[in-house]
């Protein structure tokens, strides 16, 4: 199985079932008709990856993306001196490598950030079914689309400002992306939580001891799941006077 993917060892769950899945109406094939999954030029696969497997790496070229189903996947760029800098996480229902539509290097290493099941597909399916199906390349920019908006957002909301700021919209955000309406969220590792706010390990250990300090936050049984209690003042917290 390993030759068959990017992942050295993950748990193939089999062909890709679009007509069942569960969450199909959040997926990129949500519009198809049944009968068109017939057309497909290339099976698509699902893939449970595990932590810590690399998709593909910055500046190489590929001819699949992955259509995210649950887990979250970090972007990571890294530059010229040799640092490196979370700049994005995706989640349930993302499009992750959407480079390689338009045979673009990818512009990102990309690596699961927890267990991350996701379809694998095909570029040449991709093209093939745009051909056949125009509607769908409105779809595929549509995640162009949301790709820009969190690229937005990641600059507004976890860019500037003070660390405590940009620490109370990360939680927000990953929640959010989470997918339900679930007032938990479950921490990644703080060093990886410190690089998507740019800040030390320690400042964000510091940060996030105070907030439990202050029940903006508490741990629900073992592990880094969180609740969010809530703000003064709103969705994103202001810096206190």
């Amino acid at each position: 199985m390993s030759i068959r993917t990017l992942c050295p060892d993950p748990e193939w769950l089999g062909r890709s079932d679009c007509k069942q899945c569960g969450i199909r109406r959040t997926m990129l094939f949500s519009g198809l008709e049944d009968e068109d999954f017939d057309q497909l030029l290339e099976p698509i696969d699902n893939f449970r990856y595990s932590k810590k497997t690399l998709f593909y790496n910055q500046d190489e070229r590929g001819n699949k993306v992955y259509s995210i189903r649950s887990g979250f996947v970090k972007l990571i760029q890294s530059k010229f001196d040799g640092s490196q800098r979370i700049l994005r996480v995706l989640g349930p229902g993302a499009i992750v490598g959407l480079e390689a539509l338009l045979q673009k290097p990818y512009r990102h290493t990309a690596i699961a950030l927890q267990e991350v099941d996701a379809c694998r597909i095909y570029t040449a399916t991709l093209k093939h079914l745009e051909a056949e199906k125009p509607w769908l390349n409105e779809k595929v920019m549509d995640h162009w689309e949301q790709h820009l908006t969190i690229a937005d957002r990641w600059i507004n909301e976890l860019s500037s400002g003070s660390v405590r700021t940009r620490a109370l919209n990360l939680i927000k955000y990953l929640m959010e992306i989470s997918g339900g309406n679930s007032d938990t969220v479950r921490f990644f590792g703080y060093e990886d939580m410190a690089s998507m706010l740019g800040t030390s390990r320690e400042t964000f250990s510091r940060i996030i001891r105070e907030l439990k300090d202050e029940g903006v936050i508490s741990k629900v049984g073992r592990g880094q799941v969180y609740r969010f209690t809530g703000l003064v003042g709103g969705p994103f917290c202001q810096d206190r006077a």
